[in-house]
């Protein structure tokens, strides 16, 4: 009987050649595509929170972090569950509570795997 021994390389390697790893080419993409197809939505009062993103967010990390009075999670609730209200954003009518989750809805989570895919395939050599 024949003894085969197969040895690999680590996962890691596999994650990085196809641009998976923290910090990686993939995890860069999802970051930007989801801070730039949430933009529409973000409240733009004074333009603060749409530029809070980019100073509270590491590209790469997969945190993405808006900074402003009006995010904070009970008064966005009250706001819009509580009184029944839709309140007049500037920019409206997308501008409002929820942002990435509203963009998420509105076809977001398939165009930012059409974008993945696109660059994993790509990284992987089976691409333009």
């Amino acid at each position: 009987m024949a003894k085969v021994t197969v040895e690999l390389p680590p996962v890691d390697s596999y994650l990085k050649r196809l641009g998976l790893e923290k910090h990686g080419p993939a995890q860069k993409l999802a970051d930007s595509e989801i801070i730039r197809m949430s933009d529409p939505y973000v409240p733009s009062d004074t333009t603060y929170t749409r530029k809070s993103v980019f100073i509270n967010s590491d590209a790469g990390s997969g945190k993405i972090t808006y900074d402003a009075y009006y995010t904070n999670k009970e008064k966005t609730r009250t706001i819009w569950n509580d009184t029944r209200e839709n309140i007049r954003w500037q920019d409206a009518p997308l501008r409002g509570p929820f942002w990435v989750f509203r963009m998420w809805a509105a076809g977001g989570r398939e165009r930012l795997m059409r974008e993945l895919n696109a660059l994993v395939k790509k990284l992987a050599g089976g691409g333009q």
